[in-house]
């Protein structure tokens, strides 16, 4: 029920933006309400990359680019915004040259299980 009561005062008071102020600044208040609600990580894998929601440790607000290391290099792997202590974050879950190896590879994985299923 209180989530149910959260949702409704986020929607009014996205409508009373968008009345008094535009369409745009209403989005952006939901989408920052959203984000503010978050209490654990959130990540969804969308082909290559992964798209997710977490907490850090210190209250701040700012842009930049997540980074990884693959080999012992350090290289930008996405995206990161960061509200708060709320971080939205896009990031390449392999580099481009290593992820068609890796689609082969699970192909052949699928594959050889499928054919292990059919006997």
């Amino acid at each position: 029920m209180y989530q149910l009561v959260e949702v409704a005062t986020s929607l009014v008071w996205a409508a009373v933006v968008w009345l008094w102020v535009s369409l745009p600044a209403a989005l952006v208040y939901l989408v920052v309400d959203l984000l503010m609600s978050i209490r654990r990580p959130h990540f969804v894998d969308v082909g290559r990359y992964t798209v997710g929601v977490c907490m850090g440790p210190r209250p701040k607000f700012l842009f930049g680019v997540a980074f990884t290391r693959y080999n012992g290099h350090a290289r930008i792997s996405g995206f990161e915004v960061l509200i708060w202590r709320h971080s939205l974050m896009v990031c390449a879950l392999l580099p481009r040259d290593e992820w068609a190896a890796f689609q082969l590879s699970k192909a052949q994985r699928r594959a050889a299980m499928e054919k292990g299923e059919d006997r």
